[in-house]
């Protein structure tokens, strides 16, 4: 078999693989797409050092099955700090997580699901990033207008375990909590 017709038939089993979940789903799409904005807040001892910010995000998630989804999440915060309001701390997280739907996917009406990651967050601040191995804890609520679109909120709480010389705390609590777009494909 030349190289070409096995990745074409790689390409057909795939394709197969991925439409299959959303034909056991009643053909809702598999594949999901989020545009998020929102605020980014500091809890605990973070948000002695810096004040709520706005915050955008994206999140691509896969439906493994009626209860069960993966998503990768990335959020981009903006805060000032608390001492002078002038110096722009820059917060991204980067998370993968695992959520368990308490509704099951939903063509039409409310969907929840609950999720759990883990990842990185990085603190920008005067040029220099220090990124931290991070927990993640959130749900996703969503409206769906219709089996493609829907709107979505999403509350998360990302917890950054950092040093404390270089942030004044061992633990950054930081909330993306956010709105916005699904689209599901």
């Amino acid at each position: 078999m030349s190289a070409q017709r096995f990745s074409l038939a790689a390409l057909a089993v795939a394709a197969v693989l991925v439409a299959r979940p959303a034909q056991a789903q009643n053909q809702t799409p598999a594949v999901f797409v989020e545009g998020l904005g929102g605020a980014a807040v500091p809890t605990f001892d973070i948000a002695n050092t810096a004040k709520i910010g706005p915050m955008f995000g994206a999140a691509v998630g896969y439906v493994l099955d009626p209860r069960w989804v993966v998503m990768g999440e990335f959020d981009y915060g903006s805060h000032k700090d608390k001492a002078t309001g002038t110096v722009t701390i820059n917060t991204l997280h980067y998370i993968a997580k695992l959520g368990y739907s308490l509704t099951g996917p939903k063509e039409r009406g409310w969907e929840a699901l609950v999720n759990l990651g883990a990842g990185a967050v990085g603190f920008k601040v005067a040029g220099t990033t220090k990124t931290y191995f991070a927990i993640n804890a959130g749900a996703k609520i969503t409206y769906n207008i219709n089996r493609n679109i829907g709107i979505v909120i999403s509350p998360q709480g990302d917890i950054a375990f950092t040093k404390k010389a270089d942030l004044n705390t061992t633990n950054a609590w930081v909330w993306p909590v956010s709105a916005g777009l699904r689209v599901r494909f």
